[in-house]
């Protein structure tokens, strides 16, 4: 079965596009690039996800998760939910209610929660014994689960890198199993990003194998945040074991990381400072990246099932 591939708005202004202030843009461009499915922003402040619904039903899309945001440069706040501050988490509780209000509206079926380091980031390992802030964080999970249930929302749980994520809480594919294990919960499973495994895991394919049906949606971003295909993830092995367990769900991929011109081109960027100025002309024509981008992944989807075909299916498997 042919995977399904979805578009990751929030990376957008990496090239110098931003959904929120020109979404039918972004949709349309998406829709003409082949993609099927796209993912929005977690902005329950600035959006409402009946009309984002519409807009993406009126292109022939679908929403598969709606993204929060939880690091701090990317939220612009701290939003904790393995904080021992009952005030801190009880924040970063509501957000992720609000965001997965908006996911139901939006007509999604999954968002996601991260361990992300607090504003001044604690390394080599958390200020607080680990098994406190993974107590924290199951109660947060929990109380997060139990409104989703009620939305019809999955709940994801994506490890961070050990310089974005807290160590020790959620920077694993190991760890997020753990939680989906031991909490128990219909709705609650593994998002995997690649350029998060590709420095916590010590194997990412035996990751993936470990995780199995637990994974319902998944990031394809290259190892060095740009084009795929010009950092060293092994999209072969990851498309094959993918296949191998029967995934069926979307494969999201993130725009590359350009330069800082094209950066700060996107309109009401929010990785850029307020006031520095912006030159739109310098962003790269969207559809043709996006399908560029989408052209890659299919045609190494399609090496992997030849592959398979002719060592797996054609009998060759002992």
């Amino acid at each position: 079965m042919a995977f399904k591939y979805s578009l990751q708005c929030d990376t957008l202004p990496w090239v110098g596009y931003n959904v929120l202030e020109e979404p039918d843009v972004v949709i349309q461009a998406a829709a003409e690039a082949g993609y099927t499915g796209i993912d929005l922003p977690g902005n329950p402040e600035k959006m409402d996800g009946r009309e984002w619904r519409k807009r993406v039903e009126d292109a022939g899309l679908v929403v598969p998760e709606v993204l929060a945001a939880w690091g701090y440069y990317h939220a612009g706040e701290e939003r904790n939910l393995a904080s021992s501050d009952p005030e801190k988490r009880a924040r970063a509780v509501h957000y992720a209610k609000d965001t997965v209000n908006l996911a139901a509206d939006a007509g999604a079926s999954f968002t996601e929660l991260c361990a992300a380091q607090p504003a001044v980031p604690q390394l080599p390992f958390p200020l607080e014994p680990v098994e406190i802030l993974r107590n924290n964080f199951r109660q947060s999970i929990r109380e997060i689960c139990e409104h989703a249930a009620s939305r019809d929302i999955t709940i994801l749980l994506e490890p961070l890198n050990t310089y974005e994520g807290l160590p020790g809480v959620l920077t694993t594919i190991y760890e997020a199993v753990n939680y989906v294990d031991e909490l128990g919960l219909d709705n609650l499973g593994v998002q995997p990003d690649v350029y998060h495994m590709n420095i916590e895991e010590g194997s990412i394919p035996d990751a993936l194998r470990y995780a199995g049906s637990r994974i319902k949606h998944f990031h394809l971003n290259e190892t060095n945040h740009c084009q795929h295909g010009t950092g060293h993830a092994d999209y072969q092995e990851i498309f094959r074991i993918l296949k191998g367990i029967g995934y069926a769900g979307y494969l999201c991929t993130y725009m590359p990381k350009t330069t800082q011109a094209i950066l700060q081109s996107a309109p009401g960027n929010p990785y850029v400072p307020e006031g520095v100025a912006t030159d739109a002309g310098a962003r790269p024509d969207l559809v043709g990246l996006l399908k560029g981008l989408l052209s890659f992944l299919q045609e190494t989807e399609r090496t992997v099932d030849q592959s398979r075909e002719f060592y797996e299916a054609g009998g060759w498997r002992r």
